[in-house]
Order: C-alpha cells, then structure tokens, then sequence
C-alpha cells in the first residue's frame, strides 16, 4: 500500500512540474511577435532577378527569389535584432548587406541591386553596412545657416514637392539622383525608428520631408552638383533599406506640407531626450540652437507615446507653423465626433472630463472612463433634454462643447488644449491659438482662431 501511494505522488508530482515547465514555454509562445523580411532583387538594368538565393545565415534562413525578383521571411521575435541578408546569383557578384535590423510587428525591405561578376572581383561579395541610427551616437544636422536666417522665410516657395533630389554619396564619391519621395522613404527609418508609434512617424516624415524640400531650393553647397549629403551632416540616407511602417508614414503625410509665413523652411532636428521639454536635454542644451527652431526626434516619441498627434508634436516644436496642403493634395474631410462610453480612455475621454467639469461636474480629468464620469454625463444629458445613457456622442457633445478663443481661461480651455497637444494651463494665449489655427488650416475650416463647434469636431475627431 505505501508503496502504490509513493508511485502514485511520484506520478502526480512529475506531471505537476512537467505542467509547470511546459507553461511558460506555452505563454512565450503564445506571446511571441513576429517580424517580416521581404528582399527584391534587381539585376543591373533594374529588372527583376528570378532565382537568386537569399540567405540570413544567423537565423538559419534560405530561400530563392520568385518571378518578380522577391523573396519573403517570416521570423517569430519579441525584441529588434541586427542580421546579415546575403543574395547570390550565377553571373553576378555575391552582395551582402551586414547590420540590417529586424523589428518586431514591421516588414524590413531590402532593395539588393546586383552587378554584374568581374574576373578580377567575383571573388569579393558586394558589401553594404547600414550605418549606426543617429540616435546612437547622438549626432545633429550640421547647420548650414545661422539663427537670423533661418527665422528669415524666403517668399515664393514651391508649393508641391521637386520631382528629385541630388544626393552626395559620400562613402561612393558620386552624386546620386533620387525620386524625391523614394529619397525620404529611405531617409525616415535612418533618422527615427521603425517601430515607434506611428503619429512619432508621421512627425519625423514632415520633418524630413521639408527639410530635404527647404534645401532643393535654397542651396547649402552652391556650385557643388548636390542639395544634400547622405550622412548625419544632413540627412542619413540608403537606398537598401527600408520599412513598411515608414513608408506608410511617409505616404500618409505626403499631401500635407510645413510651412512658416506660408513658405517651406529648414526644419532642423537632433536626438534630444526621451521628454516632451523643448529645453531640457534638448538641442538647444546639446548644440546652442535655438529654441522653436528644431524637433527633438526622442521628444517626438515621448509625445506619441502619451497620445499627441503629429500635427501637435511638430507645432509643440516649431514656432510659428501652419500645416497646409501641397498642390493637387485634397483637405481631409472633418472626422466624426467619437463614440464615448464608460471602458474609454486616451485624451477624448479627458477633455470631455474637462468640459464636464466646465459645466459645474466635479470629477478628476484622468482620461479614464468610468463609473464616476459615466454618472456625470447622465446627469449631464438629463439637465439638457438628452437621453441620458451616459454615452458621449455627437448629440451630447453638441451641447458639451463651449466657444472658447484668445482671453478665455478655465476647463473648456483645458479640454481643448489637451486635444491639441499644447501646454494644459486653462489659459487661451498665443500658442494655443497658433495651435487652432493650424488645426483650422488643416481642415480648411476659417482661420479665426476661434474654437466653435466645427473646431471642436475636428479636435475631437482627428
């Protein structure tokens, strides 16, 4: 008998800590995320290259290319991580990208134009190093002009970006010229990271975008053949690599443009600190520029991550800034108002506290949704003649919402402040009223700085 007991807590035993090694190996399963590789490969004459092998040794990856030179991984992965994509194919010089970087929940593409194989050098694998991001080593823009210039706006700018830009290769020693699109498509993931939130994203594509733009027209190397050089000394720039998330901020913003005093300007930016301080830790600290001037990239992150738009990280940065249309862009059509219920949160939520507030409600502006704001808008929605389901829609906000401009001050003031991205002070003054102004702009909507109902629904609903 005691021996049948021992046998059978041994059995309940090993299957006990066989339950308890298996199940955080079917957690970190169930966790895992994953990240996308897709290579072209192109012959000289840029055609599609069939056939080619393309191998990432250090994940034990090969594959051939298909019929339109393209050749796809998948890799299951909860942390970035550098790899090295090697192609090869019979006639052409082996060519090896070394330091490319796979990031979780984003697609790494790969451009890999081959040459042709020289007697003398098909022993040598092409080699391309992606460079150290900027964040790294902390590098800023060289500044080409000093601070009075480039708070002086030159009249008539463009208003549609150039076709192409001419690029200096520095490592190359030759001037490459670049459809001017493609050319920020392979500048943004080399100066912001794929992978942050996208409206970080979105900021950094308008800032490079109107930063490359600005030098198209207003040469920093007169006489040299090129408007900008592809290292930290303007922009960073290769044409091997790129990623879906960056792309898509770049195509999402494309329409817009940045200007000041309606021209393009040279939008200046550097690493900074991860803080939403334009002064603290910033260029201005690091480099002596001018504060208003230039963007904090880290900066641009912090916002995003606490739920600012990109239309407000790049107006919390740059003084004095609209955000229009480009020739043949189209305004965006005004959002809806959102739908808000108890379960909601994010900044909605705490301006609509705020204007809750604005109208004799006491409840903490906490962005959180719940039991105490739930009952506040049904006591809300009885007092006007509304059906009174705590649900905060375009029918209640139409009586929620107050005109509020330049002079006004209290909780209407701080709710839409907090929609837009400015200091939250209940204080309506200059920046708040540059930052509806821009919002107006946006949405074509009259540009009179004044918060009335259209205003507020493009607040609330962008």
């Amino acid at each position: 008998m005691l021996r049948r007991l021992t046998w059978r807590w041994l059995g309940m035993l090993s299957l006990a800590l066989g339950l308890l090694i298996q199940q955080p190996i079917s957690a970190q399963t169930r966790n895992q995320q994953r990240a996308n590789l897709s290579v072209t490969v192109t012959s000289p004459d840029g055609k599609p290259l069939s056939n080619a092998i393309v191998s990432v040794a250090s994940l034990g990856l090969t594959t051939t290319t298909n019929e339109t030179g393209s050749a796809h991984f998948t890799v299951s992965t909860n942390a970035s991580q550098a790899i090295e994509v090697a192609v090869e194919a019979q006639g052409y010089r082996a060519w090896h990208l070394r330091n490319a970087q796979l990031i979780p929940n984003d697609t790494l593409l790969v451009a890999a134009p081959l040459s042709l194989a020289d007697k003398t050098v098909d022993q040598q694998a092409e080699i391309i190093d992606v460079q150290p991001h900027r964040l790294s080593n902390n590098a800023a823009q060289e500044p080409s002009l000093n601070d009075a210039e480039l708070n002086h706006v030159l009249a008539g700018t463009n208003t549609t970006p150039p076709a192409t830009i001419r690029v200096y290769r520095v490592s190359l020693g030759r001037v490459d010229t670049v459809n001017f699109k493609t050319y920020v498509k392979h500048v943004l993931p080399n100066e912001w990271v794929a992978g942050w939130r996208t409206e970080s994203l979105r900021s950094g594509a308008m800032a490079s975008k109107t930063y490359a733009w600005y030098r198209t027209m207003y040469p920093k190397y007169p006489g040299k053949g090129y408007d900008t050089k592809d290292t930290t000394a303007d922009q960073v720039y290769n044409p091997n690599v790129s990623y879906a998330s960056t792309n898509a901020a770049v195509d999402d913003t494309w329409n817009y443009r940045l200007i000041k005093n309606n021209a393009i300007f040279q939008s200046q930016y550097c690493a900074g600190s991860y803080n939403g301080s334009r002064t603290s830790g910033q260029c201005s600290q690091n480099h002596g520029w001018t504060v208003g001037l230039y963007m904090s990239q880290w900066g641009s992150k912090y916002l995003a991550d606490n739920g600012s738009t990109w239309r407000s990280i790049l107006t919390f940065y740059y003084d004095n800034v609209a955000i229009g249309t480009i020739s043949g862009g189209t305004t965006p059509s005004l959002p809806a108002w959102p739908t808000l219920r108890n379960g909601s949160s994010g900044n909605d939520v705490k301006a609509a506290q705020y204007l809750l507030r604005s109208h004799g409600h006491s409840l903490t502006a906490d962005g959180d949704f719940g039991a105490g704001t739930e009952q506040a808008v049904r006591s809300f929605q009885s007092a006007n003649g509304l059906t009174a389901d705590g649900v905060v829609g375009a029918q209640t906000f139409a009586k929620l919402i107050k005109t509020v401009q330049n002079g006004s001050n209290g909780d209407a003031v701080r709710a839409i402040q907090t929609l837009l991205g400015v200091t939250v002070d209940g204080a309506f003054g200059a920046g708040t009223e540059q930052a509806v102004l821009n919002l107006q702009s946006t949405y074509g909507l009259t540009r009179d700085g004044v918060v009335g109902p259209l205003t507020w629904q493009a607040a609330f609903g962008k």
